[in-house]
């Protein structure tokens, strides 16, 4: 009796251990990753009065806060700044402009090549030749 329950045991460890690594290689496969290596990219912001202002970035960046902290600190004319949280930075100022969504009704939308980005600015991936774009929306 005892040698099937500990075979039973042994199995179930087996069985679990062979689930884990297959999630394991699941989300290394299909999480987002950042690539390394030169990328020339485009950041764009468009303010509330739908003025548009773009800077062309070249960049090692993996991800796109530090390839944004690099604009910063290289061009005067682009700041921007934010509260952490539970999902990363919440970027509420660009170039002076505040977008808190408590405060103004509105917010900081990104969008990576035209279309609503999936990640935040510290997870979102640098790729080379890709547009992201700030755009300042009001919650009407």
């Amino acid at each position: 009796m005892e040698k099937k329950s500990t075979k039973k045991i042994v199995v179930g460890l087996v069985i679990l251990a062979a689930l884990i690594g297959g999630f394991l290689l699941c989300y290394n496969k299909f999480a987002a990753k950042g690539t390394v290596g030169e990328k020339a990219i485009v950041i764009e912001v468009v303010d509330s009065n739908g003025t548009s202002s773009e800077y062309d970035v070249n960049t090692d960046a993996e991800y796109l806060k530090d390839a944004m902290d690099e604009l910063a600190a290289s061009d005067s004319s682009f700041s921007f700044s934010g509260q952490e949280g539970d999902y990363g930075l919440m970027v509420e100022v660009i170039n002076g402009e505040q977008a808190i969504y408590a405060e103004d009704n509105a917010y900081w939308a990104l969008y990576v090549n035209g279309e609503y980005g999936q990640y935040g600015v510290t997870e979102q991936p640098v790729g080379d030749g890709d547009t992201y774009t700030w755009k300042y929306e009001s919650a009407e």
